[in-house]
C-alpha cells in the first residue's frame, strides 16, 4: 500500500512539472488563442487569463501584462474584479505604456461605470481624460470610439444637439471604414460602432420627437443585422426603437410582439437600463388593454431595478405615477412607498440629468410631491386630521406661489436693465464698470504715470482687450504685466487711473462682459453648461463664473440663459 502510494505521489509531481514546462513553452499568442474569441463578461476565461498574466509577470513583460489585464477586465463577471483590473491597467499603462495605452484603459474604465453600474459623471470623467490623452492619436478608431462614448453623456444629460454632433462624426467615419479593405476583425469592430452610433440617433431623434427620422434609422439597423448572429444584440436594440415607435402609432399588438422579442437578447447582457424602457412600454401597452395585473408586474420591475440598481432612466419615471394612482385610498402604505421612491428617483435625476430634471419638474412637481408625502404620512396615522393638511398644503403652495412670483419678477427685471445695457454698449467696447471699487475709490494716489508710459500702455491695452487675451485661464497681474513689456506697479497704477478699478475687477468685468455679449448674440451658447461658460472666458471655477456673473449684471447665469432661451423661443 505504501508503494502505491509512493507511486501515485511521484506521478502526480511529474505531471505537475510537466504541467508547468508545457506552460512555460506556450506562447502568449498560444494562450490567448484559448480565450479571445469568448463573449464579454464569460468567467470560463479567466483561468486561462490568469495563466497569461502570471506568464508576463515571470517574464517581466509589462506589455503583455498589460494586456492580460485588459483580458481580465473584459471576461471577468464582477464588477469588483473588472474595476481591479482596471486600476492595475491604468497603473502599468502609466509608466510603460504609450498615451495611447493610457487614453484606452481611462476609456475602458469610463465604459465600466456607464455600462455596468450607469454612473454618468464617473465615466464623464474617465471619458474626458481618455479624450486629453487621444488628443494627437494616430488610432482613429479608438478617437471616435472616445467622441461616442462622450456623445452617450451627453445625451443622458440632454444635450441632445451636441450629442448628435458626436453621433453623426463616428457613423461617417465608420462607414467610410466599413468601405475600405481591412482586416475581418476590424471590419466587425467597426460595423459593431456603426450600428451603437445609429442605435443612439435614433434613440435621440425619439427624443427630440422626429419620428420620422427615429423610423427610418432604427429600420435601416434592423434590416442591416437582421438574422445575423453575430450582431444579435444590436438587432435587438433596433427592435426595441420599432416596438417602442409602434406602441406611439397605437399598433399596440405587434408592438408587443417586437418588444418581447427584443428583451431576451438585451437581459443575457445584462442592460438593465433598456430593459427598463422595454418593461416600461409593455407595462404601458397592457394598461391601455385594461390588463393591469400585467401593467402592474412590468411597472414593479422597473422599481425592483431602482432599489437593485440606484438608477432609474427620466423616460421611465411615469411609471410611479400609474402605481401611486393605482394604490390612491387603495393600500394607504404602498401609496406612499412608491411617492417615496418617485421623490428619490426625481432627486437622483437631478443630481445626474441636470438638463432633463427641469422638463419632469413641470410634468410632476417636487415640491406638491414633497408636501403630498407628508399628507400621505399624516392621514397613516389619523385620517381625520385631511381637512387639516390640505389647508396647510394650500397655504404653503401659496406662499411658495408667491415667493416664486416675486423672484421672478425681479430676474425680469434684472434681464431687461441687462438688456438694455447691452443694447446701449457697443459689443466691441467690452468694459463698462458696473460696481463700485472701494480699493480703488478711497486709496490716495502718490503715484501718476507720464504721459508716453501712459499711452504707450494704453495702446497695448486696448491690443489686449480687442485679441481677448483676458480668456487666458490663470492671467495674474504679474504674467500680464510681463506679456506687455511692463511692470505690475505701472498696469496698476494704470488700469485704476484710466479704467477707474482694481486689475481684479477689470479682469472679471472684461470676461463677464465678453461671455455675455457672446450669450446674448449667439444662441448655441445658451445650450453651453455652466462650466463650459466660464472656461469660454477665463475663469476656472463654476462658482466664481456664478458669483461674478451675478455681481456685474445683477442676475444668476441660468436665469440669463431661461430669459433668452424664452424670448427666442427656443425649448
Amino acid at each position: 500500500m505504501k508503494k502505491y502510494n509512493y507511486l501515485i505521489m511521484l506521478f502526480f509531481l511529474f505531471s505537475q512539472y510537466l504541467f508547468s514546462q508545457q506552460t512555460k513553452d506556450r506562447t502568449f499568442r498560444e494562450i490567448r488563442k484559448t480565450y479571445e474569441k469568448k463573449t464579454t463578461d464569460d468567467s470560463s476565461a479567466m483561468p486561462a487569463v490568469q495563466l497569461y498574466i502570471q506568464k508576463a509577470k515571470t517574464e517581466c513583460d509589462f506589455k503583455q501584462l498589460i494586456q492580460g489585464y485588459r483580458d481580465g477586465r473584459q471576461f471577468t463577471s464582477s464588477f469588483h474584479e473588472k474595476m481591479k483590473y482596471a486600476d492595475s491597467t491604468l497603473q502599468l499603462s502609466v509608466v510603460y505604456g504609450t498615451r495611447d495605452d493610457i487614453s484606452k484603459d481611462y476609456l475602458s474604465k469610463g465604459i465600466l461605470y456607464y455600462f455596468y453600474k450607469k454612473k454618468y459623471k464617473l465615466a464623464l470623467d474617465q471619458y474626458l481624460k481618455a479624450f486629453t490623452y487621444a488628443k494627437d492619436t494616430k488610432d482613429e478608431f479608438h478617437h471616435y470610439k472616445v467622441i461616442y462614448h462622450l456623445g452617450i453623456v451627453k445625451s443622458h444629460l440632454g444635450y441632445y444637439d451636441e450629442a448628435i454632433q458626436h453621433f453623426q462624426k463616428c457613423i461617417s467615419y465608420y462607414e467610410a471604414t466599413m468601405s475600405q479593405k481591412i482586416h475581418d476583425n476590424e471590419y466587425f469592430n467597426n460595423k459593431k460602432a456603426y450600428l451603437n452610433s445609429l442605435h443612439q440617433m435614433t434613440v435621440i431623434r425619439r427624443y427630440q420627437k422626429d419620428f420620422s427620422k427615429s423610423d427610418s434609422i432604427s429600420r435601416l439597423g434592423y434590416d442591416i443585422t437582421v438574422n445575423d448572429a453575430e450582431f444579435s444584440l444590436e438587432n435587438s436594440y433596433f427592435l426595441k426603437c420599432i416596438g417602442i415607435s409602434k406602441y406611439q402609432k397605437k399598433q399596440l399588438a405587434s408592438s408587443k410582439s417586437n418588444l418581447q422579442q427584443a428583451l431576451p437578447v438585451i437581459l443575457k447582457r445584462n442592460d438593465f437600463a433598456w430593459a427598463t424602457v422595454i418593461y416600461y412600454y409593455l407595462g404601458k401597452i397592457h394598461a391601455e388593454e385594461n390588463d393591469q395585473r400585467k401593467a402592474l408586474i412590468y411597472f414593479k420591475k422597473i422599481d425592483s431595478v431602482f432599489v437593485k440598481q440606484n438608477f432609474i432612466l427620466p423616460e421611465v419615471m411615469n411609471n410611479y405615477e400609474y402605481l401611486i394612482r393605482y394604490y390612491h385610498n387603495n393600500n394607504l402604505k404602498k401609496e406612499l412607498y412608491y411617492t417615496n421612491q418617485l421623490l428619490k428617483a426625481d432627486h437622483l435625476i437631478t443630481k445626474d440629468f441636470s438638463y432633463l430634471s427641469s422638463k419632469i419638474h413641470k410634468d410632476y412637481d417636487r415640491t406638491f410631491l414633497l408636501e403630498e408625502r407628508q399628507d400621505l404620512e399624516r392621514r397613516s396615522i389619523i385620517k381625520s386630521w385631511f381637512s387639516h393638511s390640505l389647508l396647510c398644503f394650500l397655504v404653503i403652495l401659496g406662499f411658495l406661489y408667491i415667493l416664486r412670483y416675486r423672484r421672478e419678477k425681479v430676474i425680469k427685471k434684472q434681464y431687461e436693465l441687462l438688456k438694455k445695457k447691452l443694447g446701449d454698449t457697443n459689443s466691441s467696447n467690452l468694459i463698462t464698470p458696473t460696481f463700485s471699487d472701494s480699493s480703488v475709490k478711497h486709496q490716495t494716489r502718490k503715484k501718476s504715470l507720464s504721459a508716453e508710459i501712459n499711452e504707450g500702455l494704453g495702446k497695448k491695452i486696448e491690443k489686449f482687450e480687442k485679441e481677448c487675451g483676458f480668456r487666458k485661464l490663470g492671467l495674474t497681474q504679474k504674467i500680464l504685466a510681463d506679456s506687455l513689456g511692463t511692470n505690475s506697479d505701472y498696469l496698476s497704477i494704470y488700469i485704476n487711473e484710466n479704467k477707474g478699478m482694481s486689475f481684479p475687477n477689470y479682469i472679471a468685468e472684461l470676461r463677464i462682459n465678453y461671455i455675455t455679449n457672446l450669450m446674448n448674440t449667439d444662441k448655441k451658447y445658451l445650450s453651453y453648461n455652466i462650466d463650459v461658460l466660464a472656461n469660454t472666458c477665463g475663469i476656472s471655477t463654476r462658482q466664481k463664473f456664478s458669483e461674478l456673473f451675478y455681481k456685474i449684471n445683477g442676475i444668476r447665469p441660468i436665469d440669463f440663459i431661461n430669459k433668452r432661451k424664452q424670448e427666442l423661443d427656443i425649448s
